[in-house]
């Protein structure tokens, strides 16, 4: 974030502090400013915005990161929940970002042995600890696409997604061009995807050879995110901590400013 910007963003802070009948320091400002600095001026500026209609308390870091994250596309635990459940159906395509899918892995082997309500109190811890560490290194939610094999249902739960703003246009029709038809309808293509010998015995040479190709894609793939991600958390991290360590430069030469101004 640049300096006019970060001088923006300090005056809205102290502008909607006021609103809510609370004084807030130009000190306190920029050090809430430069906690929220991470994310994109729209981001902050929307969910300011809900701050002053919605919230009643005072103005706190946590009241504007939780209008970030809904205007972001980070989903509350409970419809998080109900996102992930739809996970359990194999037919269908579940838009959903990266912190629910990996909550959703440690809870579906207890969904799918039928405890429900140990499922939903193992998602929920997950998925909140997720979350705050995500806060913690002020990280965007990444949305990911799970592709279920029912080409109808699939479509349906991208223009949902676009509706709802979770999705781009360009990577929902991207999604639709390169997703797989598998036929016939009988096989199982989450299983066929994992490579599932009973399952694979049943498809053509063909279907074989596209499935064994796909899955060396998808393998590629995710390899080549994890570095990139591993990468952009690396550097995300750097510069959060040089943005701590200039901020709080920022402050000590503030507080010698009106130490002095005093004496």
């Amino acid at each position: 974030m640049r300096d006019s910007d970060l001088q923006w963003l300090v005056q809205q802070l102290i502008g909607t502090a006021e609103l809510l009948g609370q004084q807030m320091s130009p000190t306190a400002a920029a050090l809430m400013a430069e906690d929220l600095s991470a994310f994109p001026r729209e981001a902050l500026d929307r969910a300011l915005r809900r701050v002053r209609t919605e919230h009643t308390g005072k103005l706190t870091p946590k009241a504007v990161l939780d209008r970030v994250d809904e205007v972001m596309g980070r989903p509350a635990p409970n419809e998080a929940w109900a996102m992930a459940l739809e996970a359990l159906d194999e037919r269908a395509t579940v838009v959903w970002t990266s912190e629910v899918s990996l909550a959703w892995q440690i809870a579906r082997p207890i969904a799918v042995g039928g405890d429900k309500v140990g499922a939903r109190m193992a998602f929920l811890s997950a998925y909140e600890r997720l979350v705050r560490d995500a806060r913690d290194r002020r990280e965007a939610p990444e949305v990911l696409v799970s592709v279920g094999w029912d080409g109808a249902a699939r479509d349906a739960a991208l223009d949902r997604a676009v509706q709802y703003g979770r999705l781009g246009h360009e990577a929902a029709a991207a999604m639709r061009g390169t997703a797989l038809e598998l036929a016939p309808p009988v096989l199982n293509p989450v299983a066929l995807l994992a490579g599932k010998v009973e399952a694979t015995a049943q498809a053509s040479p063909e279907m074989r050879r596209r499935l064994t190709a796909l899955r060396e894609e998808l393998a590629s793939r995710a390899k080549a995110r994890a570095a990139e991600s591993a990468a952009a958390v690396q550097q995300r991290n750097e510069a959060w901590a040089a943005r701590q360590a200039d901020a709080q430069r920022r402050v000590d030469e503030r507080l010698a400013a009106e130490q002095e101004s005093e004496a």
